[in-house]
């Protein structure tokens, strides 16, 4: 079940009628709370355990110095997101760089900082020895073959025939082989394959692919791995009838798997780390959006009702983008009776839909509708479409708000446009030469 806001709705009002909607929420003391009972079952039973927070998930630098105030590292995909953790005190293996298709100026960053590199590509090692030395450590991406998510994510899973990521186990070899022989001394394996998953099955194919593989190179290479990045991928209740996974029924079904490997090829144990973002923070962020406009489309058997909010696809992707499903409420309706309804947003785009024939109460112009779990894969997956501005982030703790993003002006909007002067160069390309005008 979905996570209510710890606000009460005059509280709630008091903050729109400052900051205005649409507005982003997160609860500070739920992540944290969070946070530290999925290291304390994780570390329970593997020692050495790390788990890198996927930046991607949400970006805010308030959000990450909290993580990692509480025991997390980060785990990032661009450049952008290199430069964050680094502003924040992080280097070396505190940094965990897994991108894909990846430029030489962003592999050049990632050494320099001395993070653990994680290569999706073996035509990448190629390109990392041209930058100079190789890493001490390097760390490849294996794509098993296998995948899994919610139903609701089709789009988004991460390993098998379908996915762009990763290195198949006919190249993995070949991957390590080559990396050995430009020098590199210490050896970490990566996974992940699956996006939200509810299901702790998963992770039992999962662990016997990775284990036998290792072991193959191993062998092969007379080389031993430091670590196994399982990946993220555990999956938060969207759905009401949903339950949360239960992270120590999680960690013990791991560790018990993970020993079966190690009494099958006798081998011994091998850190493992995670990078989750939706599970850390994925329940405990909250979309709030005013009601705009009640759109009655009469039609010959029945009446569609429209709530259409001000907030749009720009603010939350995930419903247009895979069909996902977010539970919604509105403020100081929670008891009333319910009736079908859709809930859409300003967009002029047929997919801006956050629900489809939903069982909402009736509401009203100027109602707050609370769009639930939007604390991961929300605001950092917003976009401009429709000159769109992002919505501001607030930060609950002990019951105070704190403003961590403003909210975007149009000047913002227009910041990056170069201004059309007098002096304005035009640049002419004619037979591959270029001219001034």
């Amino acid at each position: 079940m979905p996570v209510n806001l710890k606000l009460s709705n005059e509280s709630l009002q008091k903050i729109i009628d400052i900051e205005g909607t649409p507005l982003q929420i997160y609860d500070s003391e739920l992540i944290i709370e969070n946070l530290r009972e999925f290291l304390n079952k994780m570390s329970s039973n593997f020692t050495g355990f790390r788990q890198y927070y996927a930046v991607k998930a949400l970006p805010n630098p308030h959000i990450l110095k909290l993580l990692i105030n509480n025991g997390c590292y980060l785990d990032c995909s661009s450049l952008t997101e290199l430069k964050i953790a680094e502003d924040l005190g992080l280097s070396g293996e505190q940094i965990m760089f897994t991108s894909n298709y990846t430029s030489k100026e962003d592999l050049q960053y990632a050494k320099n900082l001395n993070c653990i590199i994680n290569l999706d590509d073996i035509s990448l090692i190629d390109d990392l020895a041209s930058l100079g030395d190789m890493p001490e450590l390097l760390s490849l991406r294996l794509n098993p073959g296998i995948g899994k998510t919610n139903s609701e994510t089709k789009s988004n899973i991460l390993g098998g025939e379908k996915s762009k990521f990763g290195i198949s186990p006919l190249q993995i070899l070949e991957g390590y082989t080559k990396a050995k022989k430009l020098g590199v001394k210490r050896f970490g394996l990566h996974v992940m394959t699956g996006s939200n998953v509810l299901d702790l099955s998963y992770w039992n194919e999962l662990v016997e692919i990775i284990y036998s593989t290792i072991v193959t190179i191993s062998n092969f290479l007379d080389i031993n791995f430091e670590f196994i990045n399982i990946g993220g991928g555990i999956g938060i209740p969207y759905q009401e009838d949903s339950q949360k996974v239960d992270i120590e029924s999680f960690s013990n079904n791991l560790r018990t798997c993970i020993n079966t490997q190690l009494n099958k090829y006798k081998i011994n144990d091998i850190n493992i780390y995670m990078e989750n973002g939706r599970y850390i923070t994925g329940p405990y962020g909250w979309l709030i959006s005013k009601c705009n406009v009640i759109k009655k489309n009469i039609r010959e058997n029945d009446t569609q009702i429209f709530y259409g909010l001000d907030a749009c696809m720009a603010n939350l992707m995930r419903p247009g983008m895979y069909g996902a499903y977010h539970y919604i409420t509105i403020s100081g309706k929670e008891n009333e009776n319910k009736m079908k309804a859709n809930v859409v947003g300003t967009l002029c785009e047929n997919n801006d839909w956050f629900a489809t024939d939903r069982e909402l109460p009736e509401a009203k112009k100027e109602d707050l509708f609370i769009i639930h779990d939007t604390g991961a894969h929300s605001h950092s997956m917003g976009f401009q479409y429709n000159g769109k501005l992002r919505a501001p982030e607030i930060l609950l703790t002990n019951n105070k708000y704190r403003l961590i993003r403003r909210r975007e002006t149009i000047n913002d909007y227009l910041a990056t446009i170069v201004p059309s002067t007098a002096l304005d160069t035009s640049i002419l390309i004619k037979d591959n030469v270029k001219y001034l005008s």
